[in-house]
């Protein structure tokens, strides 16, 4: 089996990272996983990228993470994607996680997208060749404002059913559910922000994927096999 992370965080860009990028890649390659996907959180969400004025220096903070991740790839043999975890308008509840797409297309195609309409966004990402992942969508935390937003019908390509970063499993479960009413095939991350969590949810295949837009193409065809590190019931 060949295992990727697909969700998880740098210090360099989210404010919430507690790991640098260098260790989180060496953290996974030392678990044998086989590639993982940066998903720094975005502007609008608890990112560095949110702190310059104009948008090229936004996107040039954004990237730091990405960029030190990819550099203690290469160096390590371990193949590093770029990724965005999107809030959609900031706090309300909805995450998504943007594969496949290429770091110059926040530059340009992607330019001001933190004012989009989600169901734009979505279009937009998918005429860039990529794939759009709803992240946790009934995580309840204090920085979330309206949990457990629905959007029936819209163009999602899967849905994160495990989340080791979840407080409760009825999130998890809820996501099942979601992805089920939907049709969605569904994804695992990790939502790694320091080397301690690194691994405890992915997505695995029997076939290695020979490049990031086949990793897309595998996960949207609905053969990304979950694996998850359950948690241990809460007690009173």
């Amino acid at each position: 089996m060949y295992s990727y992370e697909l969700h998880m965080h740098t210090a360099e860009t989210s404010k919430c990272g507690r790991s640098p990028a260098r260790d989180m890649v060496k953290a996974y390659f030392d678990k044998g996983f086989s590639g993982v996907v940066i998903t720094d959180h975005f502007i609008n969400g608890n990112s560095y990228a949110n702190d310059p004025e104009t948008w090229k220096e936004k996107i040039d903070a954004y990237l730091r993470g990405y960029l030190a991740a990819k550099d203690a790839g290469d160096k390590l043999g371990l193949p590093v994607y770029f990724g965005v975890e999107y809030t959609h308008l900031g706090g309300n509840g909805e995450d998504y996680l943007l594969l496949g797409l290429k770091p110059e297309h926040l530059y340009h195609e992607l330019e001001n997208c933190d004012t989009w309409s989600i169901e734009y966004l979505c279009n937009t990402v998918h005429t860039l060749g990529g794939i759009v992942i709803r992240a946790h969508p009934y995580r309840e935390a204090h920085y979330i404002a309206h949990p457990g937003i629905e959007r029936p019908g819209l163009p999602i390509d899967a849905v994160e059913v495990f989340n080791a970063g979840n407080s409760q499993e009825i999130f998890n479960i809820k996501a099942q559910e979601l992805a089920l009413r939907e049709g969605k095939p569904w994804t695992a991350g990790s939502d790694s922000h320091r080397t301690e969590d690194a691994g405890k949810a992915f997505v695995a295949f029997e076939e290695k994927p020979a490049d990031y837009h086949e990793l897309c193409d595998f996960i949207r065809q609905g053969k990304a096999l979950v694996v998850y590190q359950q948690k241990p019931p809460i007690t009173e």
